[in-house]
């Protein structure tokens, strides 16, 4: 275990703050979720276009439900785990760069990598026939958002390949659940 703690943190060190003002900014924005909200309105666009208003509703509602609940459970995990954020482990004071703005005491495991990630499989499932494009600069921008978090010392690699992974199943789920309820309660015409 202590091999995998310290592959773990090495990988961690090594993908941490390389860059400069400008790259510390791009990285900064990338990881605000505010930032994102044009990216969003994109998505919801071409939502739109291909599922119509009942289905597109029924979308942003599962969406709603994966982004809550891959917060609420990563929430769990940190509280459960209690490990702490790169930053914070006196074990790597001056070898860690906190170039982020935010970041709690715990951080195992990331909740914006299985979200962007999550996300990111909710849109590639659903629009991959007709919007390849939009589905690749999708997981494009999941890569960044996850990395993101490396980048500006508030996760490990460890935290982002399990969000990574929390952000697979719960996309796959929501899916599942948007495939139900628009079966259900959405509109049978899609564009």
């Amino acid at each position: 275990m202590n091999d995998l703690k310290e592959l773990d943190w090495e990988a961690t060190v090594a993908l941490n703050d390389w860059g400069n003002d400008t790259v510390d900014l791009f990285f900064n924005i990338v990881t605000h979720k505010l930032y994102s909200i044009p990216f969003y309105l994109v998505l919801l666009f071409f939502f739109y276009k291909k599922l119509g208003w009942k289905n597109t509703l029924i979308s942003v509602v599962t969406i709603a439900i994966l982004i809550a609940a891959s917060d609420q459970i990563a929430n769990l995990f940190k509280d459960g785990f209690e490990r702490l954020r790169p930053f914070r482990e006196p074990a790597l004071e001056g070898v860690i760069s906190k170039v982020g703005r935010s970041g709690g005491t715990f951080g195992f495991y990331s909740a914006h990598s299985s979200s962007a990630i999550g996300l990111a499989t909710f849109v590639g499932l659903l629009l991959w026939k007709s919007q390849r494009v939009l589905c690749i600069i999708t997981v494009i921008w999941a890569i960044l958002v996850a990395y993101s978090r490396v980048y500006l010392g508030l996760h490990y690699l460890g935290d982002i390949l399990m969000g990574a992974v929390m952000g697979i199943l719960l996309g796959i789920i929501c899916f599942k659940l948007f495939a139900f309820a628009k079966a259900k309660y959405g509109s049978t015409s899609i564009q």
